[in-house]
């Protein structure tokens, strides 16, 4: 039976990392413990991956960094402002940036290219999935890594904004506006900030003293033609005082979700609000301006930027990092229930 690397590090006793640079004869690696770690290769019969085995231990100076598949692309506010964060920090550094063409599929393939030609000295990847199998492949090649979101990997680099928490106080603030029919609208179904999120928006619910409800869980994608479409199919839910706020799971569905109110002749907020999350900088100039739950977007690039440097120097422990979330512009698209409702 092939064994993994991570079978391999357990058994030697080292992190996985660790166990990668002796195998390519690092010379940061002490000696004996090459030696014993070789010994232990050699014992248990571990074959590199495939991708693995072409990597060059030289340092091109260059990261790179993936985006999420479409429709989500680096057209997405909040991605560029990202980038913004994440460029920055790594060209102090002396780094370049390396943009892969975004697939459709969220295959392994862009990462084994990534990897077998040697092009980078670590990689960024973004929206880490409930299954990650790109996880597995990057732990074989050796490669450091970091996601900007969370992982349910406990021993996998990341950083993120407090998904969960921030997603809580938003239900509690429209709770004490006096809203008890409260909708969501989710994002990309197999992401864990989309579970994260969720998972916040119940407990706002339970807080609240509020039993959830299936018709208040509306399919979304990130998109804003996502929320555009959540919104607009429950028009007759909203007119009928079903519901009487909407909770966006970020900005972009939002905005879709106002454009669909507005095109219906609903007012926002006085017939129902809505507020998203991420904090975007285009959703200040919708008039009025977006209530939201407002991500450190830039803050987030840099953080991810300066992990992943760690990592390359001697990332042998994960880093993982939740910066705090605030609420911005309250009162804007959010406002107390009408009356009757």
């Amino acid at each position: 039976m092939k064994i993994t690397m991570a079978e391999l590090a357990r058994k030697c006793g080292y992190s996985k990392a660790t166990v990668s640079r002796a195998l390519a004869d690092d010379p940061r690696v002490k000696p004996e413990t090459k030696e014993l770690i070789m010994a232990m290769a050699e014992e248990y019969n571990y074959q590199p991956h495939a991708v693995a085995s072409n990597l060059a231990r030289r340092r091109t100076k260059t990261i790179g960094l993936l985006f999420p598949r479409a429709p989500r692309t680096i057209a997405d506010p909040y991605f560029l402002e990202y980038l913004h964060g994440v460029s920055e920090t790594l060209f102090e550094h002396g780094f370049s940036l390396l943009i892969p063409q975004a697939k459709r599929k969220r295959g392994t393939e862009t990462i084994a290219q990534l990897v077998a030609h040697s092009r980078v000295d670590g990689i960024i990847l973004t929206e880490p999935l409930l299954e990650d199998q790109r996880i597995e492949l990057l732990r074989e090649s050796g490669v450091p890594f970091v996601f900007l979101g969370s992982t349910i990997d406990p021993e996998v680099s990341w950083v993120d904004g407090d998904n969960r928490g921030g997603a809580f106080e938003a239900i509690r603030l429209l709770g004490s506006l006096g809203h008890r029919r409260i909708a969501v609208i989710t994002g990309d179904p197999g992401l864990v900030s989309t579970e994260k999120r969720l998972k916040g928006y119940y407990d706002g619910l339970a807080a609240l003293d509020i039993e959830p409800r299936s018709d208040w869980v509306w399919p979304g994608d990130f998109t804003r033609q996502g929320g555009y479409e959540a919104v607009k199919s429950h028009l007759p839910q909203i007119r009928e005082g079903g519901v009487t706020a909407i909770f966006a799971c970020n900005d972009l569905m939002a905005i879709g979700g106002i454009q669909a109110l507005t095109e219906a002749g609903i007012s926002i907020p006085e017939e129902i609000s809505i507020m998203g999350f991420d904090g975007i900088e285009v959703g200040q100039f919708l008039s009025p301006p977006l209530t939201t739950v407002q991500q450190p977007v830039f803050r987030l690039g840099q953080e991810v930027a300066r992990v992943l440097l760690a990592q390359i120097e001697d990332g042998d422990q994960p880093v993982q990092i939740t910066l705090p979330v605030q609420m911005i512009n309250e009162g804007n698209t959010i406002g107390p229930i009408s009356a009757g409702k």
